[in-house]
């Protein structure tokens, strides 16, 4: 190798040399200098949020549980706000003294300010609240107004109260408006959406702009950060909500934001970029029992049957968590029900088993094939003439009637009569007096009615029924017949032999004479009952062996009406009604909302057995009030219709905030026992939501407990999307930077 190649071989050699000196060197250097140093996040951002929804009304006095509650969280702020770092109530627009319910003074901050820079004043609360109660936009806060006086003072405001109660909390926790915009509100837009046009808002962010995406179709409502808001020391400085149609206009974009809701798991896993953080909220999935239509005993025979874990299976058990009680305390309310004979109870409601009437069936059958027998023996041995008689009433011109006569007029001295008619044509309706058939439905070709003193049906004396066909929603008489019905068979004859002296003989042609009357008819209930069913035993074997059946081959049922709140609800409703009818009770569905619900029994026009229902209990462990108290019944959510003294009173002690921690515990658990004593609630579970976070969102940390959906906004206070690195100079130098290579090499 000549000399040049070989200097030329050294010189680039010590050119690679330097560049890994000059590299490591570098990196050494770095790595010392940011050895121990602080990170610091850097105030800077917007995070983007997908919301599924119509628009935000921009109203914080509309009580609302969906998006529009968690915006107005974000742009309004109320007198109290409840912390998830304390787990308690703290100042959000003022220090409050809550010791006395029955007094409660409050203090504005002297920070509170509006984001056009003025003042919030004790005037704003008092208009906000006023108008509340005056309108009852608001039913809730209203109703907690309506016994309470409000007094201003130069920054203070004083609620007089005519009881104790703990739900006034309620009212501090209202977001409250500028008086000056709550006297521009009027009975026909307090209700409605507020413009997004110049508003003031007190939160922690404000209203920025709202655009439209016209690629992709979505509403982009941009928040920012409020800078009037004292110590609003936020990183991030705007909030993007994305604002979508409908689910599948979601999905087409789900990797457009960076936090989402998912209350009803529509992506789940499906976007690695963004982790799953669970919570629960105080609320429960669970069944009320309609004290007035079932009783005590099938109420806790029900609620023993409807075990919980069978039905969390019929979910995903990871969307859910187990609750036995989320009312007060952890006593366990459920109930047992080990001594109740289910067959009993239905024979006394008249129902029987397939077993049961099977027996009876091929009984009757054995039964009247022998007595054909022993006629034809009779017949062989005699011969007796045939006498025809003149029927004494005229009997029906309906197709068919099935009862222990088949007159016109009919004499009876027992009730639990079945009458039954087959029908020729097509009718929609079928109505006995104003009463219209609920086991008859449109196009069935024979329907039942059964005289029973207990329904109500049929009374002692002359019971007179006219029946009505509904036939393209026109009602059209059909035919009137008659029973007369006493106990004291020698009453009942009496009547019978002068009542057709007062019938229009050209009407009712008959016979006049006395003797000729029929007897009155007696036939044993347990006999009508199984002779009537007018099926052989081969047509018992369709029935179902878990069910029970009346004299109208009708399957003992209960009603029961549930609320879509998610995806699941149909699934768990489904084995519900499975879980019952394999012990012997069949169940009726339907899907009512809410707001029907509510509306329907302050009219006193639902018609249900068991009501399932998604409940949130808010803050507040006497939040149980609404659901238990008697006069609560038809104002708002007392599902069970349950009225007691006994439980009115405990309630009332209970809503109180000054009783000693003993005394709580001893109302609490003699509540609870009144509870699960009467059987009317089954609490199931309380459903987990994922919030999905984009994993490049710093310090979210999020509490697997809220007490409500709109605080999920709270850590985003202390979250940020950049950090920089503080490197601290007094702690670096020559020598230190030699100790740092030495414990490097040899640690």
């Amino acid at each position: 190798m000549n000399e040049s190649i070989r200097a030329k071989l050294k010189k680039y050699v010590l050119y690679i040399s330097a560049i890994f000196f000059v590299i490591i060197g570098s990196h050494l250097i770095y790595n010392y200098s940011y050895d121990g140093a602080e990170s610091e996040a850097i105030e800077w951002g917007s995070v983007s949020e997908a919301i599924i929804g119509s628009f935000p009304s921009f109203n914080p006095l509309v009580p609302s549980n969906d998006h529009n509650a968690y915006i107005n969280g974000l742009l309004y702020r109320s007198l109290l706000e409840y912390s998830t770092d304390s787990w308690n109530f703290e100042s959000d627009l003022a220090s409050c003294d809550r010791e006395n319910l029955l007094y409660i003074t409050c203090s504005i901050d002297a920070n509170a300010v509006w984001s056009d820079g003025t003042q919030i004043t004790p005037d704003d609360v008092k208009a906000t609240l006023n108008i509340i109660k005056e309108t009852k936009v608001n039913p809730i806060i209203a109703s907690l107004l309506a016994d309470s006086t409000i007094e201003t003072g130069k920054d203070t405001i004083t609620f007089t109260n005519a009881t104790k109660d703990i739900n006034f909390m309620q009212v501090l926790l209202q977001p409250i408006l500028p008086a000056k915009v709550v006297e521009r509100l009027d009975s026909d837009n307090i209700d409605g959406k507020f413009s997004e046009i110049n508003g003031v808002y007190s939160g922690r962010f404000t209203l920025a702009s709202i655009s439209q995406d016209e690629t992709v179709g979505i509403t982009k409502i941009t928040l920012g950060k409020n800078e009037s808001y004292f110590e609003n020391d936020m990183y991030i400085q705007f909030l993007i909500l994305n604002l979508f149609r409908d689910e599948s206009h979601f999905l087409k974009n789900k990797n457009s934001f960076n936090i989402f809701n998912d209350k009803d798991g529509i992506i789940a896993w499906s976007v690695p970029r963004l982790e799953d953080k669970k919570y629960t909220l105080t609320q429960f999935v669970g069944s009320f029992f309609n004290s007035e239509t079932l009783d005590l005993e099938l109420r806790k025979y029900i609620s023993h049957k409807l075990d919980r874990d069978e039905i969390i299976s019929a979910i995903w058990e990871n969307k859910v968590e187990k609750t036995l009680n989320p009312f007060l305390s952890d006593i366990d309310i459920d109930t047992d029900s080990s001594d109740f004979d289910l067959d009993a109870y239905m024979k006394w409601k008249w129902f029987y088993s397939k077993k049961s009437l099977l027996k009876n069936v091929i009984a009757l059958e054995d039964q009247k094939k022998q007595e054909e027998e022993n006629q034809i023996i009779s017949n062989e041995v005699s011969v007796t003439p045939v006498i025809e008689e003149t029927p004494k009433i005229v009997q029906s011109s309906l197709s068919y009637i099935l009862s222990p006569t088949q007159e016109r007029y009919n004499f009876v001295s027992e009730d639990n009569i079945l009458i039954k008619w087959k029908v020729d044509s097509w009718v929609d309706a079928v109505f006995i007096n104003d009463y219209q058939l609920s086991g008859y439905s449109a196009g069935d070709d024979v329907f039942y009615y059964r005289l029973l003193e207990s329904y109500d049906s049929i009374v002692e004396w002359e019971n007179t029924y006219k029946l009505y066909f509904e036939v393209n929603w026109e009602k059209k008489f059909i035919e009137e017949f008659t029973y007369v019905y006493y106990t004291d068979s020698e009453k009942l004859s009496e009547v019978q032999n002068s009542f057709f002296d007062t019938v229009d003989d050209t009407q009712f042609p008959r016979e006049q004479t006395a003797d000729e009357t029929p007897e009155p008819t007696t036939v044993s209930s347990t006999q009508v009952e199984i002779e009537n069913l007018e099926l052989s035993s081969s047509d018992i074997q369709w029935l179902s062996d878990s069910l029970y059946y009346n004299a109208s081959w009708e399957a003992f049922s209960i009603k029961l009406i549930y609320t879509q709140a998610d995806a699941s609800m149909e699934a768990w409703v489904q084995k519900i009604k499975s879980l019952l009818e394999e012990n012997g009770i069949a169940v009726e569905l339907s899907v009512v909302d809410l707001w029907d619900i509510t509306v329907k029994l302050r009219n006193e026009t639902l018609e249900y057995d068991v009501m399932v229902l998604w409940i949130n209990l808010w803050y507040f462990d006497s939040n149980i009030f609404p659901y238990f108290h008697s006069s609560q019944v038809q104002n708002w959510y007392n599902f069970a219709n349950f009225k007691k003294l006994s439980v009115d009173i405990l309630l009332e002690e209970l809503k109180s905030n000054n009783l000693e921690v003993s005394k709580k515990e001893e109302l609490e658990e003699k509540l609870l026992d009144i509870i699960k004593d009467d059987a009317i609630v089954k609490v199931f579970y309380t459903p987990k939501i994922s919030l999905l976070v984009d994993k490049n969102i710093k310090n979210f940390n999020f509490p697997d407990f809220i007490p409500d959906s709109k605080d999920r906004y709270y850590p985003l206070l202390n979250s940020y999307l950049s950090e920089k690195r503080m490197i601290n100079s007094e702690e670096k130098s020559i020598g230190w930077f030699f100790m740092y290579l030495i414990r490097k090499l040899f640690s």
